[in-house]
């Protein structure tokens, strides 16, 4: 059997606007190491190396009124990886709760 990617999600909303969740999520995607590889609203994805394993993230954010629902998708060989791709890039995407 071939290996098949891990996949680690997460979501929440937060008050932001999806201008700004989407700015938020290209620059977490930059500081994680990662290359920003193509943006189609309400995308973003990423992709890249971490930790020595490839790696690819999708950011979803969706306006809901005066919040955003966002959404961090990270796809790896490595579950490790795809988890801490989605944990780092969630984390300053997000923000603290609001």
């Amino acid at each position: 059997m071939a290996q098949t990617p891990a996949i680690h999600v997460g979501s929440d909303t937060r008050a932001k606007s999806q201008a700004d969740a989407l700015r938020d999520a290209e620059f977490a995607i930059r500081e994680t190491g990662l290359a920003v590889t193509f943006t189609s609203d309400p995308h973003i994805g990423g992709a890249g190396d971490l930790d020595g394993s490839g790696v690819a993230v999708l950011v979803t954010c969706l306006p809901q009124g005066s919040r955003t629902f966002i959404e961090v998708v990270g796809a790896s060989d490595n579950s490790a990886a795809a988890e801490q791709a989605r944990n780092r890039i969630r984390t300053i995407t997000m923000g603290p709760p609001s």
